[in-house]
């Protein structure tokens, strides 16, 4: 009986410290996000925008056709390195927030 106790608070223990380790993730993720949206210069966000574009076709792109979503995905990315926009995880989440604003202007016109 002890034994059955003792593993529920550990795991309850286990459980709200994999919370805690989550929710600091996305809290320094967005914080990445808005120190990268920041730094960015009006090229960059351009070229971001691109980035984001192919970033969205190449998620949704139809497995069964070319691999034309791939390269223009690949190009886009190799380009937005070449003119300082950094490769990691937050700069994808970054262009995905782009998309979801752009669609959010569409629906509402």
């Amino acid at each position: 009986m002890i034994t059955a106790v003792c593993a529920m608070v550990l795991g309850a223990l286990l459980g709200g410290s994999d919370l805690a380790d989550r929710w600091r993730t996305v809290q320094s993720e967005r914080a990445r996000v808005a120190e990268i949206a920041a730094s960015l210069d009006r090229f960059q966000w351009l070229v971001l925008e691109d980035l984001a574009e192919a970033r969205h076709r190449f998620l949704h792109r139809d497995r069964r056709q070319g691999n034309e979503e791939v390269r223009v995905f690949i190009a886009a990315r190799e380009r937005a390195t070449k003119v300082g926009v950094p490769d990691e995880l937050a700069v994808y989440r970054l262009a995905d927030q782009i998309i979801r604003e752009r669609d959010k202007q569409a629906h509402a016109r």
